[in-house]
């Protein structure tokens, strides 16, 4: 079985969301740092980002394992939200990593 394309649609959707937000924040932070400015609005940005991300990824994943256990394990859509919902609440922290930031709090 191949799962729906919009179970797709909706996670790589909100995966690109919130690696786009790191991603200005980051193309914020260089531009300051030529301007002579402190750099921080990564690391500013990071715990909202964080926050919501682990919401939606959390909604998401229940919807799955709901989806899945009502549907008595027949359906293919519902592995991938659980699934697709854990990599997104796991994006933000992971991708700081990856592009060299370090917030120290």
């Amino acid at each position: 079985m191949s799962q729906s394309p919009l179970v797709t649609r909706v996670i790589g959707t909100l995966a690109a969301l919130t690696g786009i937000v790191l991603l200005i924040g980051l193309g914020i932070d260089h531009a300051a740092s030529w301007l002579g400015y402190r750099p921080m609005t990564f690391c500013t940005l990071l715990p909202s980002v964080i926050a919501v991300a682990y919401g939606v990824g959390v909604l998401i994943t229940c919807i799955g394992v709901i989806m899945w256990v009502v549907s008595l394990g027949r359906s293919s859509s519902g592995p991938g939200l659980a699934i697709g919902g854990m990599l997104l609440f796991a994006l933000p922290v992971v991708l700081p990593r990856y592009l060299g930031v370090t917030c120290l709090s």
